[in-house]
């Protein structure tokens, strides 16, 4: 009768130790899943933020190198998510980052920052966020490879050529190239 006891003492603290284990992943699984999305939108926060530093320095760099024919100068852009895109056709540098829970600013309108455009557009629930230098009103033609087309640059490291390739048509010609 007393092993029948003792047994069944070690049962029911092997099936305690069981359900507590169960129940403290349980809590895990719900603090993970809480915590996550919003770990995730501070991480394209920054994303962001790094992105509009980024199109700043090169912007001022454009600048910089459109009051002199045959300048040169290269720029490192870096960036681990998200597109950059070159679409001289438009002169517009834009930088797009899709597919995020981050509403960055209001959807559907343009908010002017300095020299960058941010537009948030909803894509189902989540969100595509964009910063954009725009040149067509200005006195510059952005080019790639001395043509008018779109490049795109996904995540990653890239060293971009920006050379002033004089004025033509009353606009000072910036071709870049990788």
């Amino acid at each position: 009768m007393l092993y029948l006891i003792m047994r069944i003492k070690k049962s029911q603290i092997w099936v305690e130790t069981a359900i507590y284990t169960l129940i403290g992943l349980t809590l895990i699984a719900i603090v993970l899943s809480v915590a996550t999305p919003q770990i995730q939108k501070l991480k394209d926060k920054s994303i962001i933020n790094q992105a509009s530093k980024s199109l700043t320095e090169l912007n001022e760099l454009i600048l910089d190198v459109s009051h002199t024919t045959g300048n040169i100068r290269i720029f490192h852009f870096n960036f681990d998510k998200g597109r950059f895109e070159i679409d001289s056709s438009n002169d517009n540098l834009l930088f797009t980052l899709e597919n995020t829970n981050l509403k960055f600013s209001e959807p559907n309108q343009d908010i002017t920052q300095g020299e960058i455009k941010y537009r948030t557009e909803i894509y189902g629930k989540r969100f595509n966020n964009q910063l954009k230098l725009e040149y067509s009103g200005s006195n510059i033609n952005i080019k790639y490879n001395n043509e008018d087309n779109k490049k795109l640059f996904y995540g990653g490291v890239y060293k971009i050529r920006i050379e002033n390739k004089g004025i033509v048509d009353g606009k000072t010609v910036i071709d870049f190239g990788v």
